[in-house]
């Protein structure tokens, strides 16, 4: 979820204090006239900054409001780690991994999106945010430090294993998405079958029977992703 902010520019309060100061060294301001005119000035340089340097307008993500403080504060660190791996691909030349990482940035967003409209989903997703969240970002910011001599042609070894990992993740990103999804799925189905039973019970079906809730759960998609010696 996005919403609007406004950031002020500061540029016309400078242009209005230009605008007075510029008439007091050339006139002075020893006289109620010239006070007056001085205002006048510091208004008509206030609104010719206004004019330059208009005020913005940008999208930002809205704070969490999931309900949960615990949640919502776990949500805000993650932003924050995916913001910084942004900021690391910034600094990489290569156009694959860049659309790659891209990638990842955004299916963790969805991530945490899913995560906000159901908190319960907190303890499915706890080593996703403590462990491989964080841990990617250190790959990728240590990818991004060693750009220059990748691109140099040393450090080539290096690099390469970082891209292989960067493909894991962004597999293992898609897959707890769709895990996320899933569960989502399976609690709706709970809740048709609990609407189904209560409708029989009342004489309301046909049948006077419910299916059967789907089971199971899924296997960790990031299972043995950041394993001790694994690439």
């Amino acid at each position: 979820m996005t919403e609007t902010k406004v950031i002020r520019s500061g540029m016309p309060f400078v242009c209005a204090g230009a605008a007075v100061l510029l008439f007091a060294l050339i006139f002075g301001m020893g006289s109620v006239p010239a006070y007056i005119v001085g205002a006048v000035l510091g208004a008509a340089g206030f609104m010719a900054g206004r004019l330059v340097f208009p005020d913005r307008t940008v999208e930002v993500e809205a704070a969490p409001k999931s309900g949960d403080a615990q949640v919502d504060a776990l949500i805000t660190e993650a932003r924050a780690q995916l913001d910084r791996i942004a900021a690391a691909n910034a600094g990489i030349a290569d156009a694959g991994l860049t659309a790659r990482i891209d990638d990842i940035e955004q299916t963790g967003r969805k991530i945490l999106l899913r995560l906000e409209e159901q908190p319960g989903m907190l303890s499915q997703l706890l080593t996703f945010l403590r462990y491989y969240l964080p841990t990617t970002e250190k790959i990728l910011a240590a990818r991004a430090k060693l750009e220059g001599e990748v691109a140099a042609g040393s450090s080539g070894t290096i690099g390469q294993r970082i891209d292989e990992a960067a493909a894991t993740v962004q597999e293992a990103f898609h897959k707890q998405l769709s895990a996320l999804d899933e569960f989502r799925f399976i609690n709706l189905e709970s809740e048709m079958d609990a609407l189904r039973q209560m409708m029989a019970s009342d004489g309301l079906t046909e049948d006077g029977t419910a299916a059967e809730a789907p089971a199971g759960e899924e296997e960790d998609p990031f299972s043995g992703l950041f394993s001790q010696g694994g690439k």
